[in-house]
């Protein structure tokens, strides 16, 4: 169980990202998450990338160094795992909800700078899913904890 949080310490934002072929490079997505962190007065902790084979399976090497981190640093802190989207965690949506899960056990949360939000047929109904599964931060901006249930 995560141990009680300094409400007034800045948030610790941990950067994920992987890069599944050669000519994918995280460098833009990268950038992007530290641009976000930064407007947020969010720390950054590190970064994270995952390369080729590494970066489609569930034993990731950087996202475990990255978990056990989080677990280390973010003692008494609020922290965050965040990317660049939700597929920069995994393509297929349950191994994306198993790996956030690893990230929700330790008491964080994990963050995508541009959401993809599921296709629905309105934007009412995907905006209050997506609220309802989160607090919201800022427009278009929401922490979503995720303990393996659906909103």
């Amino acid at each position: 169980m995560a141990e009680e949080v300094a409400d007034n310490s800045p948030v610790l934002a941990f950067i994920y990202d992987r890069e599944v072929t050669e000519k994918d490079s995280a460098d833009d997505r990268i950038l992007a998450c530290r641009q976000f962190a930064r407007e947020r007065g969010w720390v950054v902790a590190g970064q994270w990338v995952d390369r080729g084979s590494n970066a489609v399976d569930l034993r990731r090497t950087f996202w475990t160094g990255m978990v056990a981190a989080m677990e280390h640093e973010g003692q008494g802190r609020r922290f965050v795992c965040l990317v660049a989207d939700w597929n920069r965690i995994a393509f297929d949506e349950a191994a994306r909800n198993t790996l956030r899960q690893t990230v929700s056990h330790i008491g964080g949360a994990c963050v995508a700078v541009s959401a993809d939000l599921e296709q629905s047929n309105s934007r009412d109904v995907a905006m209050r899913r997506l609220h309802a599964s989160g607090e919201q931060l800022g427009p278009g901006t929401t922490l979503i904890r995720h303990d393996g249930r659906k909103p």
